[in-house]
C-alpha cells in the first residue's frame, strides 16, 4: 500500500478496503481506456455509490489521478539504502517508462492540458500527482547534502525541477522522444552542477 494517501475528510471514517477499491477501479478503467472515467464507471467497478465517492473525492480528476499514484506508487518509493544519484536515476526512469509505456502518459497529457482552463484539474495535478513525486526526489536530495556527497546549499526545489521537467517537457510537446537513457542523461547532466567532486 502506498504511503502517499491523504487524509479523509471530517465525518464518518473512510473504509480503507474500500478507499484501495475505488482507487484501483479508477486506475485500472483509466489504464484500459486510455482515458479518464466517470464518477459513474468507478462507483460501479468499486461497488461503492457515486455519492461515496463524492463525500471522499471533490472531483473525477482528483480521484483518477489519486488512483494513478496508488497504481504506480513503487515508481517513486525508492530505497534510501540506494546511492543519492541512483534513487534520483530510478525516479525519472520509471517516469519516462510509465509516460511513455503505459497509457498513463496519454491520460496526464490530456489532464494537463485540462488544467489550463479547469482550476480543480489543476489543484488535483499538483496536490496528488506531482507534489508526493517532489517530496521523494527533495528528500532524496537532502540525504545528498547530508552525507556530503552534494554540495551545501543546493537548491533542492530548483534541482528537483531540472530533473523533471525535460520529461514532461516532451510529453507535452513531443519534441523529441523519452528514450531509454533520458534518465541517466539528464541527471549526468543536473549531477554535474551539484555534486562535490
Amino acid at each position: 500500500m502506498s504511503s502517499n494517501a491523504r487524509p479523509a475528510r471530517p465525518g464518518r471514517p473512510r473504509s480503507q478496503e474500500r478507499r484501495l477499491a475505488v482507487l484501483h477501479a479508477a486506475a485500472e478503467l483509466a489504464l484500459e481506456a486510455a482515458a479518464a472515467p466517470t464518477m459513474d464507471a468507478i462507483a460501479t467497478r468499486a461497488g461503492v455509490s457515486r455519492t461515496t465517492l463524492y463525500k471522499w473525492w471533490p472531483s473525477p480528476s482528483a480521484v483518477l489521478l489519486e488512483g494513478l499514484l496508488e497504481h504506480f506508487h513503487e515508481s517513486i518509493e525508492l530505497d534510501d539504502a540506494l546511492p543519492v544519484r541512483e534513487a534520483l536515476t530510478g525516479q525519472v526512469d520509471a517516469l519516462v517508462h510509465l509516460l511513455r509505456d503505459t497509457a498513463a502518459g496519454t491520460l496526464l497529457r490530456g489532464l494537463m492540458a485540462a488544467s489550463s482552463s479547469d482550476r480543480a484539474v489543476a489543484q488535483s495535478m499538483l496536490d496528488t500527482w506531482l507534489l508526493p513525486r517532489r517530496e521523494h526526489a527533495v528528500h532524496h536530495l537532502r540525504r545528498g547534502i547530508a552525507d556530503g556527497s552534494l554540495r551545501p546549499g543546493t537548491d533542492v526545489e530548483i534541482v528537483t525541477d531540472a530533473l523533471f521537467a525535460p520529461v514532461y517537457h516532451r510529453l507535452v510537446w513531443g519534441h523529441a522522444p523519452l528514450e531509454d537513457d533520458l534518465a541517466a542523461r539528464i541527471c549526468d547532466l543536473v549531477w554535474s552542477g551539484i555534486a562535490i567532486t
